[in-house]
């Protein structure tokens, strides 16, 4: 019996589905129902009542999962213990995190923690929020670079970074003459063509409540799933669309672009470093958050 697959057990009972829980863990239904098969088998017994509409634990099936989260407890624990016991950490710190924001957030953060700590493995999972957050769910990740609100209550969490989403504009005298004082409003916008995030990005629901709360429908010219796509897209003239301050500092952007506030209210986005709430971070990941801290106040 596989120790990490253990959470595969948890992972069903919680979502009392089979195809559920594979799409959660990021394998086959298949696959994830033949290993559950294996191990009932190697036990001889049943732990989940297939018959049930949801699916149901069996008597075993409820002993069998009370040891597991045990088991798994212990050996979390037992790994932090070894790697507080010192300078030489050995293990892996897994951070999920959106694509948008990984080249502007961890490149100075991550060579400091890879000069500290060199025989610690750094592994880095760009995905879209809502994966980010099943990951940190199903303990996959370690830490979670992720935007308020969460979806989860089962997480905690740091808060390190409140950052303003602007309108970004091709640098274009037009922009200059219908905007006051380094606003724009959406009003005036209204016939532009717009590039934005595609729907599995975060930043996305933001920006269609924006719309919603002003009355407007944007003309969607096209949707990319990457901030450098949409600046590039914008720098060519293509249309309008939105980025944070910290996006147009990385590779120089905003000497190619203009930036305004929203007029009719600015758009903020409070970043949080988030993690299982039953779980005590150790000297890295405490680490971890202070360099993230420290590297993005030099960027207000």
């Amino acid at each position: 019996m596989d120790l990490d697959k253990l959470n595969y057990f948890i992972v069903i009972n919680e979502e009392k589905n089979f195809t559920k829980a594979a799409k959660k863990l990021f394998i086959t239904q298949p696959a994830l129902s033949q290993y559950i098969s294996t191990v009932e088998n190697e036990l001889n017994t049943k732990l989940f009542d297939r018959s049930s509409h949801p699916i149901k634990l069996t008597t075993s099936g409820e002993i069998f999962i009370r040891n597991a989260k045990e088991l798994l407890n212990i050996k979390s624990n037992m790994i932090r213990e070894i790697n507080n016991t010192g300078k030489n950490y050995i293990g892996t710190l897994k951070i999920g995190i959106s694509p948008f924001r990984s080249p502007y957030m961890l490149p100075k953060v991550l060579s400091k923690i890879a000069k500290d700590y060199p025989r610690i493995k750094l592994l880095i999972f760009e995905k879209n929020s809502k994966e980010i957050e099943q990951m940190l769910e199903t303990g996959e990740l370690d830490l979670a670079i992720l935007s308020l609100p969460l979806s989860s209550k089962n997480f905690s969490f740091t808060e390190f970074y409140n950052e303003e989403t602007f309108i970004i504009t091709p640098k274009n005298d037009f922009y200059l003459t219908i905007s006051e004082n380094g606003f724009i409003s959406l009003e005036k916008l209204k016939n532009e063509m717009f590039i934005l995030p595609n729907k599995k990005i975060k930043l996305r629901e933001k920006i269609d409540f924006l719309f919603y709360n002003n009355n407007m429908a944007p003309n969607i010219f096209l949707e990319a799933e990457t901030q450098e796509s949409i600046l590039s897209f914008i720098e060519s003239g293509l249309g309008i669309g939105f980025a944070s301050k910290m996006s147009l500092d990385y590779k120089n952007w905003k000497n190619d672009l203009l930036h305004f506030s929203i007029k009719e209210e600015k758009l903020f986005r409070r970043f949080v470093v988030a993690f299982k709430a039953d779980r005590t971070l150790n000297e890295i990941e405490n680490k971890f958050i202070d360099l993230l801290i420290e590297s993005l106040s030099n960027k207000k």
